[in-house]
Order: C-alpha cells, then sequence, then structure tokens
C-alpha cells in the first residue's frame, strides 16, 4: 500500500463529497452575480480586518460592530452566500478533522514538540 496513492484517493474523495460539490456548484453561481460577490468579498476583507484589529488588542468601534453586523446580515440573507459559507465551514471541518486523524499516526513515532510535553511526565 503507497501512502500517496491513498492520499491521492482520500483527495478524490473529498472533491466528490457532497459538502464540496455544493461549495463548488455555490460558487459558480457567486461568480456569475456580480452584486452577490462583492457582497461576500465585502464581508470577507471586514471579518479580516476586524479579526486582525482583534489580534492585535484593539477594541472594535461601536460604528465597526454596526457595519459587520449589517454587513452579517445581508450575507444571512442571501441564500447563496449563507449556503456558501456554510458548505466551507463544514469543508474546513472535514479538512481539519482528516488532519487530527493523520496527526494521531505521528504521535506513535516522534516525540512530542516543546510545549506540547506535560511537565509531570518530566519529574
Amino acid at each position: 500500500m503507497n501512502p500517496y496513492d491513498k492520499a491521492r484517493e482520500l483527495a478524490q474523495s473529498i472533491q466528490s463529497s457532497e459538502v464540496a460539490r455544493r461549495l463548488k456548484d455555490t460558487k459558480e453561481r457567486i461568480e456569475q452575480d456580480s452584486s452577490t460577490l462583492a457582497v461576500l468579498q465585502e464581508y470577507r476583507y471586514r471579518e479580516w480586518e476586524l479579526q486582525t484589529k482583534l489580534v492585535d488588542g484593539q477594541e472594535l468601534t461601536e460604528a465597526e460592530r454596526e457595519s459587520i453586523d449589517k454587513l452579517r446580515n445581508m450575507v444571512q440573507s442571501n441564500p447563496d452566500i449563507a449556503v456558501y459559507l456554510e458548505a466551507e465551514r463544514q469543508l474546513t471541518v472535514m479538512l481539519m478533522d482528516i488532519q487530527d486523524i493523520l496527526s494521531q499516526t505521528m504521535d506513535e513515532f516522534v516525540f512530542s514538540h516543546p510545549g506540547e510535553t506535560d511537565t509531570a511526565e518530566l519529574d
């Protein structure tokens, strides 16, 4: 059994999954509607911008909160964007779960990294 062949098989399985098909179909519909695409892109940009502020330890202003809430309502009221974002979330969860499964394989063969080791084990 070749692990690389299995990885390609897994990739193909993911690509043909219901969630991936839904994501691709919705993405194609959104690409055909410039106003829907613009709303999604603006939402993504504003979300990234606000997350960056929060990571930098800055607080959001009331105007920023209202702006993202208004944009979030627009996104949630658009069926294509709502379906797209949900499918994207589901695909991300699937890939993270798969990564966790693969990472567990490493636990059997390698030492833990600094910060992962329980200090009680070192005593």
